[in-house]
């Protein structure tokens, strides 16, 4: 059971599902169905985007699956076959879908698409070549690129009718609770990303003060939910105000030798979390 779950999380199907409950959450607050075959790109894409390096460095995983000493190095090294066939398998199931999205959600998807590969993939001529070598750039260019795929395709697949306002508004909510859970993993990374040259919020900041600005940013969550969002069903208010003070719990309790369960789990998880509160107090609010 627990190598079932290892492989679940470590093979990236948990944050491909976790990206498939945010898209299920945008649709569930504009109050529209969700269009099966967006929530399927979401899942297939983000499955493909998180395993690409994998699958670029087959060669050197399977050279040092004996060297690997983390739970997730030592479960992707044994699968990493199965992994690299799944992930060209997520794209031959990518294909057909392509013609069943609308155009304008296509357009945003592929725009998404170009900066997921460009914050990873060897663009620059530096060490790692993509865009996350700019300083500073990796928090930011992940919660852009989180807040597009989730907010702004479904929106844009579902045809509501929102103000200019409305989308903004949705959007950086949305940016703000990635980019606070993205510091939490630039914390994790700290002295791996100084080896490298990498200059994040958590290294450039420091973790105490990189904490400190996440919880300034939930702050501001709440300050919009509270100024714009209200009125709200008492049920839903209350789901949010958990879930804010979960993720800052979270933020609090982030250290760089915490295992890969808190963090590729538990933190990962709190995007399906905040879809189950909200969905689940969605049905208080009809009774």
């Amino acid at each position: 059971m627990k190598k079932a779950f290892d492989f679940f999380v470590f093979g990236n199907f948990w944050v491909a599902l976790c990206a498939a409950a945010q898209g299920m959450l945008t649709y569930l607050l504009v109050e529209q169905q969700p269009s099966k075959y967006i929530i399927s790109v979401l899942f297939l894409a983000t499955f493909f985007i998180y395993n690409i390096r994998i699958v670029l460095n087959y060669s050197t995983i399977l050279k040092n699956k004996d060297r690997y000493t983390s739970n997730r190095m030592r479960c992707v090294s044994k699968h990493v076959k199965l992994i690299r066939f799944l992930t060209y398998g997520s794209v031959l199931l990518l294909l057909p879908l392509i013609p069943l999205i609308h155009i304008n959600s296509l357009l945003s998807l592929a725009v998404t698409a170009f900066l997921a590969f460009a914050y990873s993939l060897p663009i620059l001529k530096t060490k790692g070549g993509g865009l996350r070598q700019i300083p500073a750039a990796k928090t930011f260019l992940i919660s852009l690129i989180w807040a597009s795929c989730t907010v702004l395709v479904p929106i844009l697949d579902s045809g509501a009718q929102l103000s200019y306002l409305d989308i903004v508004l949705l959007f950086t909510k949305r940016f703000i609770l990635v980019f606070c859970l993205a510091v939490i993993f630039d914390i994790r990374d700290i002295e791996a990303d100084l080896s490298n040259g990498l200059k994040t919020i958590a290294n450039v900041l420091g973790p105490a003060k990189a904490k400190m600005l996440c919880y300034v940013l939930i702050i501001a969550h709440s300050l919009l939910i509270t100024l714009y969002d209200l009125p709200l069903h008492p049920s839903i208010y209350l789901a949010l105000v958990i879930f804010l003070l979960i993720v800052a719990w979270f933020i609090y309790r982030s250290f760089p030798k915490k295992s890969d369960y808190f963090y590729l789990f538990w933190v990962d998880g709190m995007f399906v979390l905040q879809y189950l509160l909200i969905l689940s107090s969605s049905y208080f609010e009809r009774l």
